[in-house]
């Protein structure tokens, strides 16, 4: 099976030269790196081609965001059989690949398998989970599975889930060609969500990887933003998610329940509750 890892970058330059070099000694037969570059104006494309001339580099005027930019390099590289979506904030283990693919090969109906997550940073010398996979409620509302727990063999199992991080994923070419990409209609945040549903959506199966590890800078890329952006970005493209799916009714009246949320929870702000745990709190 060849494979394409597609890293999008935007001034990403530092954590270039932090998380390449694991994703370079990468211990897989077929597989080949492209960075997609969203109009960088520091020097990661000079970086790339001077230390990685083997990596392939497809530049863009604009800054695409993350699922446009993506669906950039799947529509300049189509010719592989699957695509590794990777975030330039992840370092990666050697086998990562290998066991991807091992997933892909021996579960049928496989659409995308994605890894096991974790903080690049470790807690009392222990690796913390970040995330193992997405489990959605009612509302479409996505949280990464065993976030916060400390890592150990129990997540190293390959399980069927309900979404996948787009932070490190594999999708197969058959379901990719089938979905048609991320949605172009999403900058940043919750695309992955999105894609993951619309895979299901044509029958195919997402799945746990617990063997392929990986480590993350969480928010390396995109801590600049603010939370407040983050969080209005992820309302706004899950919004746009279930009214292109399940119709612009439902789309409403998810858009009006999450408002009213939002607006409970800033009653109860003083407590201390973040609005994802005010909503996962409630849904429980």
């Amino acid at each position: 099976m060849k494979i394409l890892i597609i890293i999008v970058n935007y001034n990403g330059l530092q954590l270039l030269k932090k998380h390449l070099p694991s994703v370079s000694k990468t211990e897989y037969s077929e597989f080949d790196i492209l960075v997609v570059d969203n109009a960088s104006s520091d020097d990661s494309v000079e970086f790339l081609r001077q230390r990685y001339p083997d990596v392939k580099i497809v530049r863009s005027k604009e800054n695409l965001g993350f699922g446009r930019g993506n669906n950039f390099g799947v529509y300049k590289y189509p010719n592989y059989d699957a695509y590794v979506f990777l975030n330039n904030d992840i370092s990666v283990e050697s086998n990562w690949i290998q066991e991807l693919v091992s997933v892909v090969n021996g579960k049928e109906k496989v659409g995308a398998v994605g890894c096991k997550m974790l903080y690049s940073n470790q807690k009392d010398g222990k690796y913390i989970i970040n995330s193992a996979g997405i489990e959605l409620d009612e509302h479409y509302l996505g949280y990464d599975r065993y976030d916060g727990e400390e890592d150990s063999e129990k997540f190293n199992v390959v399980e069927e889930v309900d979404a996948l991080c787009g932070g490190a994923l594999l999708v197969t070419k058959q379901a990719w060609d089938k979905v048609g990409g991320f949605n172009s209609r999403m900058f940043m945040y919750y695309e992955d969500v999105d894609l993951s549903l619309r895979i299901r959506d044509f029958g195919f199966k997402l799945y746990y990887c617990g063997k392929s590890t990986v480590y993350h800078d969480h928010m390396g890329s995109t801590s600049v933003l603010g939370s407040f952006k983050r969080n209005y970005m992820s309302m706004k493209n899950r919004d746009i998610s279930i009214g292109s799916r399940l119709g612009f009714l439902v789309g409403l009246t998810e858009t009006i329940w999450y408002i009213f949320s939002w607006f409970v929870w800033k009653l109860l702000h003083s407590k201390g509750i973040s609005l994802k745990e005010f909503l996962k709190r409630n849904h429980e």
